[in-house]
């Protein structure tokens, strides 16, 4: 026996590795990658259920899974399995199965996205595979999961599928510890980051904050990976950063040292030349082109060319430069890898400057480089430079060098101290003596001096990575007079200030010789010098300074003989301002060193120091002992610095707070000063507030923490500030001061408690008590500062109201806060009303975010302060996007767990602002912004009330009346939110949060309304409850049906199915009415329907029951005013049909709701004493109705119409028979747009006529159900009927039933004459009238074949299957072509080759089998028509309109050679309703089958070959112009038959033996018949063939001499063998003798022979014979596929034809006599002619009227004279060429319509057959407008 055991914790998940096909009972079917939880295990099986349908539940081997670690919980009573892996991996394995179903779609739809996909899905693969390795690092991983969860979004949004919230570290989001306002914010921002991606990948730049959210300080790390460049000396490469349109560098140089072997000096650094360039900020982001700039210098000899042991060597000489555009990379718009190399190719200077030449690289596009170049590779470095060694260890490693940028960084930290002066050398002018012939070789020697001329040494920088040096020698320029050096170096000063003031830089100018014996003679010809700081104290200032250069003569050189003298051409004018007028000659006392005034040098400087400036104003407070006594220039000092930049104070910072809070605490006498100080202060504070500057806030924060030592500052703080807030409503200075004050409140604050500390420290705490009292007094001195309502006051209140919140943090750490906390309160409730509204609003959201509130004690002072002023402005509608912010924070604050219990403040919220938050929601226009906001506020409250909160909440209503209108009021919000929700459909997360809530809420308010409003009973409130449940059930987001498997699984392991819940509550409400359930008949069968439709079987189950406890509630109903009850359920019975119809047209309902509704009603109704009968009476017409709507809504969707307009048809059969009116003209309007969109007029006309005849003519007013949408101003009978008339006629008229059309003009007609007297409508009507009937004359119309059509097996829709239907072919089709439209609408179905009944086993087959075959109309004369004479063109239409009977025929098997032994097969049809009608088909309602004579079918086929003739010789009279074509293939085909012998088939029915062994009575008469036929026939062909010969072109001639052999042999052989005399077998007399050999039926017009028709169908409809080849051609009837090996007969042209047949007459043509009359000649009559009848009277004579048989136009069948032969040939019809086929014949508006034979049917030998009585079936009828009860409305 097996064992099966529980698996332990770890062997609960496992994933298929193998596909196993589970057949049998319990096995559970497995796919590759199918994930299974595993509940039990045996020895070699596991069981289990599928991860993706937990419905899936079975056993299956281990060895096909493998088991993953995995992780258990219990979530709501279930057990949830997830796989022990990183949480990215988990995410990346949901979304590739969802995305991979989205995949495979897209493959087999071809969409667009499917490659993209395909890469999005690898690289996911890829990434899961990284995540599961194990190898990544916590950083690593956080990369990798911020890389998927973008890519995971970017893919949602292309798919278009539901948003995904995440929290910060990208994961996704934890709802169930998250509140309701975060995950609300957290929807929006993901949505926004949805629409940037999706504006970008629509090639649309997104301008956002995000975009520019730089770091503030950035690092560029450059490494030089080689250099191949060819120089044979020794180097130093310099590499700088360029800013190509300042023209500038703008950062220290980084060396690199090269030898001439092309490797590095130091050779340990090779490979190892790594720099950052540090101190970039955002300034640097926004430069527009900056370069990586290599500038080679080469060492060395003058001139490469001249090499020789005597040149004077380590000269500098440029050589070349190479650059790289990284402006992108600067930028951020780009990134490199520190692995990426790069090239950068290089470009020799030659004898151009360097400079020059740099500019001339960076412009140039392509530099031919010969393969010299750097390779380099480089990488952006956020953060400071501490962060950088923190987070790139591996980059920044050991040996890396930082260039800093020339100038500060955006952020100086206290302890970055810099005396940094950036020297460029740029130019000069020396012109050569007279003696000298060539320009001197000019190197400059830099040199930092002090006082006693002594050059100082470590002080000047070439650049980092080298160190420092002494001095700095320049390159040289060979022979060039005006170089331009353009080199930067650094001199780092770090001496103090008194050594620094006699500080200077010395600039030694000396010719180079390239010979060494002479160089070393030279000596410095000329200097320059300048000093680094000025008299006043100041450094020199950061621009280019022009130097005088002085002459130095060597031999009397002295070093310090140059002080004296001025520096340049400012200070030179300045000294000799006085000096008369001629050249100034300046020099040293020595005279050594002369004044130059030819030559000129410039150089630019650029100081970077914390401590040392060149502005006055802030030196003089850098310098604050020397001023401290000095008021006025103290005073001028904190004036100027109040104007002063920002730049050079932040330069500063420390320093000068020092200085100011000095001044503030030594300064004794002056408050004045005092004042001044403070603002100076409050002017810093707010400088660095400033966004510009904002991120030295982090310095101010450091210095307060740690350098600020002042312990007394805060009384003299706390004073100054109050003074201002006193005085604020005072017009004088201290307006602006006070405005900065309240904006630097934050740091004064800090400034205060900070000193107090530093005194509490120092002191042990002494003053406590003081300190409090006063800033309590400031506090109280603002309070009362915010009651001013003077327009002077309002920007400082601005002002207090936004920063008051900062100071909270650091005043509760020396301050009461429950104290605190009261005077926030006091201070908002001071804002007088209708002021600064919106800052007050903000000003609280501010304190909500301070600790301040996160204290409970506090919190309870607040919150109701709080409530008040945001209920207050609410119900005002003032500034509710505001409060909505407040009421945000505060529930997303209450929500979090550190903030402590709030079941207190909960009570507060519940009593003091969730009506108002209600009424809010209520009353907000859905566009608004704040809507979801004030939504998720509503849904935050009520998530977060417990029980005792919603009935502590119900009981605090005073009255029941305030209890109901909150209810209502919650209720219709709750049902707007779910039938329009305010947030869009993909914020999934968001609408099942918010479902949840409100299905909770629902289950407390359900009790309350039970308990409160059932007695007395509130019918509304109940009402509004059932519908909003209702709502809630029915909404889109909780059908979880539509959802994939995988979405439907988290929402129900999450939320379970809602819709189950919310089901069970309607119930049990339901059931709680008790006697009240009437008062919700029949308007709760609708909700409670739509609620049953919802596909959940537990769902529907529970709730159709209902309807049973409906229809018993209203049969048990009591008649008022008797003792008898209702006993009947009529208001539920015909809600509910109206609503099925309308419920399931819309797609809801299933067979198997259909079939559970039918068995929970039956088994109710059958149990029922009363009111079973009609109960189950009713069950079964709701099954009938639901089996059609469900077989319409499949059919609707279908694109072939045909089949819809069969289904509407059914159900308009199904409502007439239940008698409902409305849904009956429901579906009529349906269907005559059906008809309308397929052209099918004629049926749209008859749908009309329907919709008319339910109206009368009278002005009785139009009931709701007859109103028509496209005539709103018809509101009588008659109007809305008048209206119908003219769009049927209308539709008559393009459908071509002229008949139709005529008979409703006449109604119309009488209608305007004998009862409005409209005669203006009623000539309008006469005038159509006209039309129609001159149309019936003149216009061709086809005729319309018809087809019969069975249906058999149960693979067509119910209402087909094994029925068979006469379709009415569409214009010009035959069965070829319906047989293809067929096979289109059905392309399943087999088609029957035979017409033999259908076997039992086709019939119960599930497939389809269609049998098609043509048949033939019955025609049955109308009244009028009978034994009158009507033309053909009228009696055209009959024949195949309004006809309900059909035949065919085929062939029996008996002797099929033996000509009297061929016996037909006949079948007759009868139709539901005659066609055509509402539609094209009509289903067969009778059939029966008898067999046909031989005989008969002979007579059949001559009267049908005479009918042909007959038509085509009067269409030939009444249309001379009509092609002979036609005809001569007709008589062809008689004269000359090539197939079945024409007459001499039927020859052994005319001599006598066949009368002698037939046993028929009847067949002697038959005999009879035959031969009058046969003698009419040989009437009608010499006729027609007259007609030929008139008509017949030359080329036909010898075709007619033929024929006219053919028929004269033919009429022999008919006298010879057939015993019937023939009158006349010429032409010469033929036309006068006509008359007297043509039977009576051929001399009337043809309606003799529709009359004689007529009679025998009516008699008998057995009688009726089909016509072998009627009109049309029909010569197939039952359609089988062709074999497409055969050759189609019909291909063979007309040409082909009638050319067979010339040639074949063309040997009897050539035996005519030559000397015959032509037929184009007039006959001459030689004969006397007799009658053979006596003369008339001439009274008779005068009294009859005058013939027209000799009249061309109007020649009848009765009049074939000589005329045809004394005409002239018609010459409108063409010869036939040989070259070319005939053209088609003409369409005749004329069918071949003749009698038939008037023979008493009983007469006939007939085979037994059963003969069923036939019924003529009416259209449908109209529906009792009078039986009760009245018929509801149609729900809108």
């Amino acid at each position: 026996m097996t064992v099966w055991r529980k698996t332990d914790a770890k062997t609960k998940l496992c994933v298929a590795i193998y596909n196993y096909n589970g057949v049998g009972d319990y096995k559970l079917q497995l796919d590759v990658g199918d994930a299974v939880q595993i509940i039990e295990e045996c020895e070699e099986w596991y069981r289990g259920f599928a991860i993706k349908n937990k419905r899936l539940l079975g056993i299956f081997p281990k060895s096909f899974v493998c088991v993953k670690e995995c992780v258990s919980e219990m979530h709501g009573g279930m057990e949830i399995i997830t796989p022990k892996e990183p949480l990215v991996a988990q995410e990346i394995s949901s979304v590739l199965k969802e995305w991979n179903d989205i995949w495979k779609m897209l493959y087999v739809i071809r969409g667009k996205d499917f490659d993209r996909v395909k890469d999005m899905l690898t690289d996911l693969f890829a990434w899961r595979q990284k995540a599961l390795s194990r190898k990544l690092t916590i950083d690593e991983l956080g990369a990798l999961q911020q890389q998927v969860t973008m890519k995971i979004d970017y893919g949602n949004a292309l798919l278009n599928r539901d948003l995904v919230v995440r929290d910060n570290f990208g994961n996704v989001l934890n709802l169930d510890h998250t509140s309701i306002i975060e995950v609300y914010r957290r929807h929006v921002t993901a949505a926004e980051t949805i629409k940037n991606i999706r504006l970008e990948s629509s090639g649309i730049e997104v301008e956002s904050e995000s975009k520019f959210a730089w770091p503030s300080t950035f690092n560029l790390f450059v490494m030089l990976r080689n250099f191949v460049v060819k120089i044979g000396e020794d180097a130093d490469i310099l590499m700088n950063l360029y800013d190509s349109k300042e023209g500038k560098f703008i950062s220290e140089n980084y060396i690199v040292k090269w030898t001439k072997e092309g490797v590095p000096k130091d050779i340990e650094m090779l490979n190892n030349f790594k720099v950052v360039f540090t101190d970039l900020g955002t300034k640097d982001r926004l430069r527009e082109k900056v370069f990586l700039v290599f500038q080679i210098i080469r060492i060395g000899v003058m001139d490469t060319k001249a090499q020789s042991p005597k040149n004077t060597q380590r000269i500098r000489r440029p050589f070349g430069v190479a650059a790289m555009d990284i402006s992108e990379l600067i930028q951020g718009t780009k990134e490199y890898n520190e692995d990426q190399q790069h090239f950068i190719p290089f470009q020799q200077c030659g004898e151009e400057f360097m400079e020059t030449v740099t500019k001339k690289v960076i412009v140039a596009k392509d530099i031919n480089h010969k393969g010299q170049g750097v390779w380099v590779s480089m990488k952006v470095l956020s953060g400071d430079l501490k962060q950088v060694q923190e987070d790139y260890p591996h980059v920044v490693s050991q040996g890396c060098t930082f260039a800093r940028k020339i100038g500060f960084p955006e952020v100086i930290m206290p302890g970055d101290v810099r005396n940094d002066i950036y020297i460029t050398i740029m130019s000069g002018e020396f012109y050569k003596s007279a003696t000298k012939t060539t320009d001197r070789n000019v190197e400059v020697t830099v040199l930092v001096c002090n006082s006693r001329g002594d050059a100082l040494q470590e002080v000047i920088s070439h650049g980092c990575g080298e160190e420092m040096c002494g001095e700095y020698k320049s390159m040289v320029y060979y022979h060039e007079d005006k170089p331009k050096w353009h080199e930067t170096l650094k001199v780092t000063i770090s001496s103090t200030e008194e050594e620094f003031r006699g500080l200077h830089l010395k600039f030694l100018f000396k010719h180079r010789s390239s010979a060494e014996a002479k160089d070393k003679s030279e000596k410095p010809f000329a200097m320059s010098y300048i000093r680094l700081m000025n008299e006043n104290g100041t450094t020199m200032e950061d621009c280019v300074h022009e130097l005088l250069v002085y002459k130095l003569e060597c031999k009397k050189h002295e070093d310090r003989g140059y002080l004296n003298l001025p520096t340049n051409k400012k200070e030179l004018e300045h000294r000799y301002a006085n000096h008369p007028s001629g050249k100034i000659h300046v020099q040293s006392k020595s005279g050594s060193i002369v004044y130059n005034s030819k030559d000129s040098f410039t150089m630019e400087t650029y100081v970077c120091s914390t401590k040392l400036t060149n502005n006055l104003d802030l030196l003089g407070l850098l310098k604050w002992q020397e001023v401290l006594s000095d008021t006025k220039s103290l005073q001028r000092h904190l004036e100027h610095l109040m104007k002063e930049e920002g730049e050079e104070i932040v330069k500063f910072l420390q320093d000068l707070l020092d200085s100011l809070f000095n001044i503030l605490m030594q300064n004794t006498n002056s408050e004045l000063c005092d004042n001044l100080v403070f603002d100076a202060l409050v002017y810093i504070i707010a400088l660095i507030s400033d966004r510009k500057y904002h991120q030295f806030r982090p310095v101010l924060d450091a210095y307060i923490d740690s350098n600020f030592s002042f312990a007394m500052a805060y009384n003299k703080l706390m004073a100054i500030l109050k003074y201002y807030v006193d005085n604020a409503n005072e017009k004088s200075d201290h307006e602006q001061p006070l405005l900065r004050a309240m904006k630097s409140l934050e740091y004064i604050l800090k400034f205060v408690i900070k000193s107090r500390q530093l005194f509490a420290m120092i002191n042990e705490g002494r003053g406590k008590q003081q300190f409090e009292m006063t800033l309590k007094q400031l506090l109280l001195s603002i309070n009362g500062m915010m009651m001013y309502t003077s327009d002077q006051t309002l920007l400082v209140q601005g002002a207090a109201l936004k920063y008051i919140s900062s100071i909270v943090a650091d005043v509760i750490t020396v301050f009461d806060p429950v104290e605190l906390a009261t005077i926030m309160v006091q201070f908002i409730a001071n804002v007088p009303k209708d002021r600064l509204a919106r800052q007050k609003m903000k000003c609280i959201d501010d304190l909500i975010h301070t600790d301040l509130f996160k204290r409970a004690e506090c919190r309870q002072v607040l919150i109701k302060a709080i409530f008040q002023h945001t209920k207050e402005m609410m119900e005002k509608n003032v500034e509710i996007e505001a409060c909505v912010d407040v009421l945000s924070d505060i529930m997303h604050c209450l929500y979090l767990p550190e903030t402590g219990i709030h079941d207190s403040d909960l009570t507060i919220v519940t009593k003091a602002i969730l009506r108002t938050v209600i009424q809010t929601v209520i009353g907000m226009d859905r566009k608004s912004t704040a809507v979801g906001k004030c939504v998720s506020v509503m849904l935050s409250i009520l998530r977060q009330m417990s029980e005792n909160h919603y009935l502590s909440y119900i009981e605090s209503f005073p009255t029941t009346f305030d209890l109901l209108d909150f209810l209502m009021e919650i209720l219709m919000v709750f049902q707007d939110l779910v039938g329009h929700n305010v947030f869009p459909k993909d914020w999934v997360e968001m609408v099942m949060i918010q479902n949840s809530i409100i299905l909770r809420a629902l289950r407390f308010f359900a009790n309350t309304i039970h308990d409160k409003f059932s007695n007395p009973f509130e019918q509304q409130l109940w009402n509004n409850f059932f519908h909003c449940a209702k709502d809630f059930l029915t909404q889109d987001a909780l059908q979880l049906e539509r959802f994939t498997q995988t979405k439907r699984n988290k929402i129900v392991t999450k939320y379970k199915d809602m819709r189950r819940e919310a089901g069970f509550e309607i119930r049990s409400m339901w059931f709680n009415l008790g006697p009240n359930k009437i008062h919700f008949i029949p308007d709760l069968v609708g909700p409670i329907l739509e609620v049953t439709l919802i596909p959940e079987t537990e769902l529907r189950k529970a709730t159709i029951p209902i309807f049973f406890d409906m229809m018993q509630c209203e049969f048990g109903q009591p008649i008022p005013k008797s003792n008898r009850i209702q006993g009947n359920f009529n208001f539920v019975e015909n809600e509910m049909i109206t609503q099925l119809d309308v419920l399931v047209e819309e797609g809801r309902g299933d067979p198997e709701y259909q079939e559970l509704m039918y068995e929970i009603l039956y088994s109710k109704c059958d149990g029922h004493s009363t009111m079973r009968e009609q109960g189950l009476s009713f069950v079964e017409m709701i099954q009938k109705l639901l089996q059609r709507l469900l077989e319409y809504r499949l059919i609707m969707k279908d694109e072939v119409k045909e089949h819809r307009m069969s289904c509407i048809v059914n159900l308009l059969d199904f409502y007439h028979t239940i008698n409902r009116q409305e849904m009956y003209i429901r579906y009529l309007h349906k269907l005559h747009d059906l008809h309308m969109e397929c052209d099918n007029f004629t049926e749209a006309g008859y749908t009309l006529i329907l919709y008319a005849k339910l109206l009368n003519w009278s002005d009785e007013q139009l009931p709701p159900m007859l109103h028509n949408n496209k005539y709103p101003e018809a509101i009588t009978h008659r109007e809305l009927k008048e209206y119908l008339y003219y769009d049927i006629i209308s539709c008559f008229d393009k459908g071509k039933m002229w008949e139709k059309g005529i008979e409703l003009c006449k109604e119309l007609t009488q209608l305007y004459e004998k009862e409005l007297f409209d005669y203006v409508s009623l000539s309008k009507t006469h005038k159509r009238l006209a039309e129609l009937f001159d149309n019936i004359m003149r216009q061709m119309r086809p005729e319309p074949e018809y087809f019969r059509v069975g249906y058999y097996g149960y693979g067509f829709p119910s209402f087909l299957q094994n029925k068979a239907f006469i379709y009415r072919g569409k214009e010009y089709e035959r069965l070829v072509d319906f047989n293809a439209r067929m096979q289109i609408l059905f392309p399943n179905a087999e088609l029957m080759k035979t017409l033999d009944p259908p076997t039992h086993e086709i019939k119960e087959s599930p497939r389809q089998h269609l049998q098609i075959n043509a048949v033939s109309p019955i025609m049955e004369l109308k009244e009028p028509f009978k034994n009158k004479q009507v033309g053909e063109q009228i009696l055209k239409y009959y024949m195949v309109n309004e006809v309900q009977k059909f035949t065919y025929s085929r062939k029996s098997d008996e002797s099929p050679n033996d000509v009297t032994k061929m016996w037909l097969e006949r079948t007759n049809l009868v139709t539901s309703y005659p066609l055509p009608g509402i539609v094209g088909w009509y289903p067969v309602v009778s059939m029966s089958t008898f067999a046909v004579s031989p005989l008969e079918s002979a007579i059949e086929t001559l009267e049908n070959k005479n009918k042909k003739i007959l038509s085509t010789i009067e269409q030939h009279r009444l249309d001379p112009n009509l092609r002979v074509d036609p005809l001569g293939m007709l008589l062809n085909g008689v004269v000359d038959p090539a197939v079945n012998g024409g007459i001499s088939m039927y020859k052994v029915f005319y001599n006598g033996e066949y009368l002698l062994h037939s046993e028929c009575q009847h067949d002697s008469e038959l005999v009879e018949k035959l031969k009058q036929l046969t003698l009419q026939q040989v009437t009608l062909l010499r006729d027609a063939l007259m007609i030929h010969r008139r008509k017949a072109p030359e080329n036909l001639k010898p075709f007619h001499t033929h024929m006219e052999q053919r028929f004269a042999e033919m009429c022999n052989i008919i006298e010879r063998e057939y015993g019937i005399k023939v009158a006349d077998k010429g032409f010469a007399s033929a036309s006068l003798r006509r008359n007297q050999s043509l039977p009576n039926t051929a001399i009337g017009r043809t309606s003799d022979y529709y009359t004689s028709t007529s009679s025998s169908s009516s008699s008998d409809i057995n009688s009726l014979t089909p016509n072998k080849y009627p009109s049309g051609h029909r010569t197939q009837s039952v359609w089988v596929r062709p074999d497409k090996t055969s050759v189609s007969p019909g291909k063979t042209s007309l040409q082909s034809k009638m050319g067979n047949i010339i040639k074949r007459a063309s040997a009897v043509a050539d035996s005519i006599t030559d000397n015959r009359t032509s037929l184009e000649q007039p006959i001459e009559l030689s004969e006397q002619l007799v009658t053979r009848r006596p003369p008339r009277p001439e009274s008779d004579k005068n009294s009859r009227p005058v013939s027209n048989q000799f009249r061309g136009d109007n020649l009848s069948t009765s009049s074939l004279s000589l005329a045809s032969n004394t005409t002239a040939t018609s010459d409108t019809s063409d010869a036939f060429s040989s070259d070319e086929p005939p053209p088609l014949p003409e369409k005749s508006a004329y069918a071949d319509y003749t009698n038939t034979v008037d023979v008493d049917p009983q007469s006939l030998p007939r085979r037994p057959s059963a003969t069923p009585s036939i019924k003529n079936k009416p259209q449908p009828p109209l529906p009792e407008a009078d039986r009760p009860p009245p018929v509801p409305k149609k729900p809108h």
